[in-house]
């Protein structure tokens, strides 16, 4: 049995302390520097894994402190995972997902992210959402394009997240991206980055017809597969309806983590909730609140100032297209619920000149990034990006 130790004491045993602590799952605090030294932040540590683990709370390391430390460390985690609702990077740090989505596949200007994914950090975000397809203007896309992607993105400290566009609002298109990602070469690359990878199955599979029983019935079979196929990583699942149908996760999550063998899954819900439409601050606020209240682990995968319905025949991007991000960023912040704004720019008016509103930069740039709602979400409120988001040690 190692010596007792108190605050101030020195040498291989607090090394072995140090090292040991670090290896103990959970924590709220950072990890340990390990340099043999007994200091406040090492007895803030201890403390906490006494109150933990039912201990007397004395900041000593004594015969009944070492005994509970030293009993079989179970192995380390591999990737994130989930817990609850929360997410928790492999070392166990609770992660709340502070990002920007990114239409890699579609920027022929910026294609691997070299130019954006720097641009993005500035705002202190700690994850990017990637959007990859299976094929683009009619050719297949390049494996060695994503595998560049997911490394430029966690040379820049943010967390990588993958997600397939094919199948947007087409719940037929399911199978289709199943079939992608389990094959060898695509399992190979979410292998080699699974420590700190997330993968969404899919972006907004389906429209707003698909019943409870089918998304049970469809994900069950998408999220085994993967699992089957050697991917480990958690999996994200986008609510049908192009990702609004919030109603719909509350519903089926709880069925598809009991489906998965690993017990893994993220939830996205696409907040373009029209305020014409009456989605208006109380809205939002009960909606989520009900999710949060029923314990699953819940993601905002897309929002922006506008994209919401805004009546037949007009643009999403006109004043009826408006959403109230403002609450929707607070109400996040106060729920510890993670989220990505759409989006950094440029390219969303290739099919609506409306829609460069939705650019958050013109240029990819963050010292051109937008005034209003871009500037906001990112540097100036209170719930902002910057104001919010922790990068974990493992990035």
């Amino acid at each position: 049995m190692p010596q007792t130790l108190i605050l101030g004491s020195t040498g291989q045993d607090v090394t072995l302390l140090q090292t040991t602590l670090n290896a103990r799952p959970p924590t709220d605090l950072p990890l340990l520097l390990v340099d043999g030294s007994f200091g406040p932040i090492t007895l803030q540590r201890v403390k906490e894994f006494q109150s933990n683990n039912g201990l007397f709370v004395d900041g000593e390391v004594g015969p009944i402190t070492w005994g509970k430390l030293l009993e079989e460390i179970p192995p380390q985690k591999q990737t994130f995972y989930t817990q609850g609702r929360h997410l928790h990077d492999r070392l166990d740090n609770h992660v709340i997902l502070r990002g920007v989505n990114k239409m890699s596949v579609f920027d022929g200007v910026d294609p691997t992210g070299t130019i954006s994914f720097p641009e993005i950090r500035k705002t202190g975000a700690n994850s990017v959402r990637i959007v990859w397809k299976i094929s683009n203007a009619g050719a297949p896309t390049d494996l060695n394009i994503l595998d560049a992607l997911i490394i430029n993105a966690k040379q820049n400290h943010l967390i990588p997240l993958i997600e397939l566009h094919d199948a947007t609002g087409d719940w037929n298109g399911l199978q289709g991206l199943v079939d992608y990602w389990i094959q060898p070469a695509v399992v190979n690359i979410i292998q080699k980055h699974q420590e700190y990878l997330l993968v969404n199955i899919g972006n907004e599979v389906g429209d707003d017809q698909v019943a409870n029983a089918q998304f049970i019935t469809g994900y069950t079979t998408a999220i085994q597969s993967l699992r089957t196929a050697g991917i480990h990583t958690p999996l994200v699942i986008d609510a049908a309806d192009w990702g609004k149908n919030l109603a719909l996760l509350d519903a089926t999550a709880p069925i598809l983590l009991s489906a998965d063998p690993d017990q893994n899954l993220l939830f996205s819900v696409h907040l373009y909730w029209s305020i014409s439409d009456d989605a208006d601050a109380n809205f939002i606020r009960a909606n989520l609140q009900n999710s949060v209240d029923l314990g699953y682990p819940l993601i905002v995968g897309e929002f922006s100032q506008f994209g919401g319905f805004a009546g037949q025949g007009q643009s999403m991007c006109s004043p009826n297209g408006e959403i109230d991000y403002k609450t929707i960023i607070e109400e996040c912040d106060r729920h510890e619920i993670g989220w990505y704004t759409w989006e950094w720019g440029p390219g969303n008016d290739f099919n609506d000149p409306l829609c460069a509103v939705m650019d958050m930069t013109p240029d990819r740039l963050f010292a051109n990034l937008k005034p209003g709602w871009a500037e906001e979400v990112a540097i100036s409120s209170p719930y902002s990006i910057k104001n919010t988001s922790v990068t974990p040690p493992t990035m």
